[in-house]
């Protein structure tokens, strides 16, 4: 899975996991969330690049 920033996120979700198994129950649960946190926000942005390429599109129609 990667981003367009050029961050490998499967990289990061790997070690959210190991450090996950480290710290235990707990620690788990927290790394699980953060890694939730981090696909959502690639998804998030993708979709802000899709919208302001929609928007740059329909500016360029309007000012013709």
């Amino acid at each position: 899975m990667n981003s367009d920033s050029g961050i490998d996120l499967e990289i990061a979700l790997r070690k959210f996991h190991e450090l996950g198994l480290a710290d235990g129950d707990l620690g788990y649960a927290y790394w699980y969330e953060v890694g939730q946190l981090l696909k959502r926000a690639a998804s998030m942005q993708a979709q802000i690049d899709a919208l302001s390429k929609e928007l740059e599109q329909s500016r360029a129609k309007r000012s013709e």
